[in-house]
This record gives structure tokens, sequence and C-alpha cells, in this order.
């Protein structure tokens, strides 16, 4: 009988964050398999409570550098919800082009310089290799990121943890000199994002593809839609099942009906399931593929053209192959540079009317947005005062951890005869399998709200 080994792939790279990957094997099986969270707790859930409200946009959105304005957003809006606050047209057409910024920086970081390796060098995958193969991609790539994170200072105040997001609108328009910048390297950008999107289906229709290199894994999908339209900041909460059939579409505020969380005895990840389905069955993705599997048809016209070409390539919706989700996030990209385009033109953002008043009060909001990796919830309690006496967050890397550890183990079980032979070759055989198949979810760990490994 083989002697019982554990392997450990620490560290993982090209990750948003610290992690690892553990395998335990005994008597030739597989035995246990996880995915580790190693981040330092941050505990906002608990340190928010007995703050103002108000403060909360500014405060919560330090959770995470890469996705500040999603947890901005989110909380402004849980914030808005509690209040009995609707903020003014202009404020939200504000708030979509500061978000479509954040998508912007945070999908080209991943496809040019995370995930890329692994298609385009996956003999020496890294960075550099990549850069010296297409270096127009590398410094193109650069230059999309910048003018993602353009946007969000000229509607957010800063590039990093905006500020201009308040309970009834934004603290101010859209400068006109700001707009005619963005406007002058908008087509530029655009054209970069095509151009990143027809590589990855490129690279997905060579003979070599990772298409159905991972195994395939039906889970239920979840995430915003507006009428069956992909939409990343407002509109109803839809579950679809694995055969594609939808099976809630819910308000926000109702998400605590339909979803419960679950917690694991290795690690304080809050792992959330449909509540009716329970935890084993009740398993469910978030993010860009779920995104395109729950919402009918895109928003922008060339986005459309990508999404009819991924599921023309696996042969209908949904789609379940992990390798979808960087074929899902090219399609976002695009999406996201053209519903830029079109607010940036929009001579409205100009104008006054950006705000409206928002008075404390006792109540309890949630506050709902796509951050790139996936749903997030914000929910506030608040007193009479408008101090916050109780906060939940559920973050997306968070519902999407349990998938991750599911295709992970499934993958693995498909190695165990690599996993049986002697180390360390093996051992880097099968980091190279397992890796990208993490990075393709594209998980944000810098968002811990409740992640980090216990040692016992």
């Amino acid at each position: 009988m083989s002697k019982p080994k554990h392997i450990e792939i620490e560290p993982m790279t090209r990750l948003e964050g610290h992690a690892k990957i553990t395998l335990d094997v005994t008597g030739g099986k597989l035995n246990q398999c996880h995915f580790h969270i190693i981040e330092s707790p941050r505990m906002f859930e608990r340190f928010m409570e007995g703050i103002p409200a108000e403060d909360a946009p500014q405060l919560s959105e330090r959770i995470c550098g890469i996705c500040s304005v999603a947890h901005h957003l989110g909380s402004v809006k849980a914030v808005e919800a509690a209040w009995g606050v609707t903020p003014p047209k202009q404020a939200v057409k504000l708030r979509h082009l500061e978000n479509f910024g954040e998508y912007i920086h945070s999908h080209a970081l991943h496809q040019v310089y995370l995930a890329l390796p692994d298609f385009l060098t996956p003999d020496t995958p890294n960075v550099l290799e990549v850069a010296a193969k297409n270096p127009k991609l590398a410094k193109a790539g650069i230059e999309l990121r910048m003018f993602g994170q353009s946007l969000i200072k000229a509607v957010g105040g800063r590039m990093i943890h905006p500020c201009t997001a308040i309970p009834g609108g934004m603290a101010g328009p859209l400068p006109e000199e700001e707009r005619n910048k963005l406007a002058k390297r908008a087509p530029t950008a655009l054209k970069t994002a095509q151009t990143i999107a027809d590589l990855y289906f490129k690279l997905a229709k060579q003979e070599d593809a990772k298409v159905g290199y991972y195994l395939s894994d039906p889970t239920h999908y979840f995430g915003l839609h507006n009428k069956g339209v992909h939409d990343i900041y407002d509109g109803t909460l839809r579950f679809v099942t694995p055969e594609g059939k939808k099976l809630h579409d819910f308000a926000p505020k109702d998400y605590a009906h339909y979803i419960a969380e679950d917690a694991m005895p290795y690690t304080t990840v809050k792992y959330p399931f449909i509540k009716e389905l329970g935890p084993k069955k009740g398993n469910y993705r978030v993010g860009p593929l779920a995104r395109l599997n729950v919402a009918k048809t895109m928003a922008s016209e060339l986005a459309q053209g990508y999404h009819d070409k991924l599921y023309e390539m696996f042969g209908g919706k949904p789609v379940h192959d992990p390798m979808a989700y960087n074929l899902a996030r090219s399609a976002e990209l695009v999406s996201v540079v053209e519903q830029a385009i079109t607010l940036i033109e929009d001579s409205t953002l100009q104008e006054d009317n950006y705000r409206i008043p928002a008075e404390p009060r006792a109540g309890e909001g949630v506050g709902v947005v796509e951050a790139p990796r996936g749903t997030l919830f914000h929910n506030y309690w608040t007193n009479e005062d408008g101090i916050i006496t109780k906060v939940n967050c559920m973050i997306a890397t968070g519902q999407n951890v349990r998938t991750i550890e599911h295709a992970i183990q499934a993958k693995a079980q498909e190695l165990l005869p690599e996993l049986l032979k002697p180390a360390p070759e093996s051992h880097k055989t099968v980091a190279t399998k397992l890796e990208p198949l993490v990075r393709a979810y594209d998980p944000c760990i810098s968002c811990s709200v409740h992640f980090i490994e216990l040692i016992q």
C-alpha cells in the first residue's frame, strides 16, 4: 500500500491575494482537497457597527483595493435602501460609469496579465513571456487599465477608494474637461478590448485549446439582470438551474429568503448555498460566466457578438466549463467599454441634478452590485439616528469558493496517477493543471471579510 501523501501547492501565483491548495492521498485514493485562503481576517462586519451610515461607503471600500468601487457602490445603495432614498437618474448614470471603470481595469488586468500566460505561453506561463511574445498587447493592456482607472478618478475623485457616491446621489457631476479627455481615449480602449476578446476566442478554437480541459461542472448560476439584459449595477437577482431554466427571480432585499450560509471547520469563509436545496445540492456560481448564463442578451452590440460566439462554441446555454469564464470575461470587457463610451458622450452628466437630500432613519437596507468577480451584497441595519447597528456582507469570491473546491477535487481525481508519482515533478505537473482552474474564476482574496486559514 502506498504511503499517505500531503501535497501543498503554494504559493499560488497570478491571483489577487494569497491562497494555496492542499491535497491528501491515502491508500492510493484522493482523500481530501481544500482551497485555502491565506489572508488576515479584516472583520469589517463587526467594526462597522456603531459608525454613522453615511461613512460606510468610505470605510467599507477599504475591504479591497481591487474591488473598491463595487464595495463603495454596494455600500451606498444599502444605506439608501435603509433610509428610503432613491437617487436621481443622473447619479445612477455616474455610478454606472464608475462601475464600468472598475470592470475595465480589473478585467484588463486578469485577461492580459493573470490568465493569458496559461494559454499564450503555457510552457513558461508568466507575464514576461507574454510581453516578449506580444509586446503590443502587453503595452495596450496597461493603457486599457489606465483608461479604466481614469474613469474611476474622473467620476469618483480617486483611482482607488473613490469618495463621491453619497447617500442621495453623487458629490458632483462629471467635469467637462475630464469628459473630453476620456472621449479621446475611448476609441483606443474599445479597440484593445476587442483585440483581447478576439485573441481569447482564437486560442479557444485551436486544436490544443483548453476548452473542455477542465471537467464540466454543472451548477446553478446567479446574478443580476435587467429584464433579461446583462446588468452590473441594478436589476433583479436570478438563479438558473444547471439546465438553464429559471429557478428564482427576486429583489435584492429578499436575498435572505433564498440564500443561506454554511461554515466549514477548516476556514472562516462563509459558504452560501440555495436555501431550499440545502448545502449539498444548492451550490451555485457567480461572476462573468454566471452573469452571461443568467442574462438573455448583452447590453451593447459588439458584446452581443462575442456572447453569441461563446454559446455557439459550446452548443448553447448554460455553459459549465470554467475555461469559459475567460471568454465571458472578454465579452464583458467589450460590453463595459462600449457602455462607458455611450455615457461619456451623454451631455446630461454635466448637469446639476445629481443629488437629493437623504435623512437618517431607522431601517434595514440591502445594496447589491455585480463586482467584477460576482454578485456583492452589503446589508445594513441602522437606528433612528442613522447609526449602523448590524452589518452582513456576502462577497463574490466567497460564493465561488465551494465550486472552486469542487472543481479542484474533480480535476485532482482525474490527475490521481500523477499524484501517486514521486515528488517533486509530479507535484509540479499537478500544479500546472490546477492553478489555471482557480485563476479562471479570478478570485479576489483581497476582498476577505471572513477569510482566514485556521491552524490547529
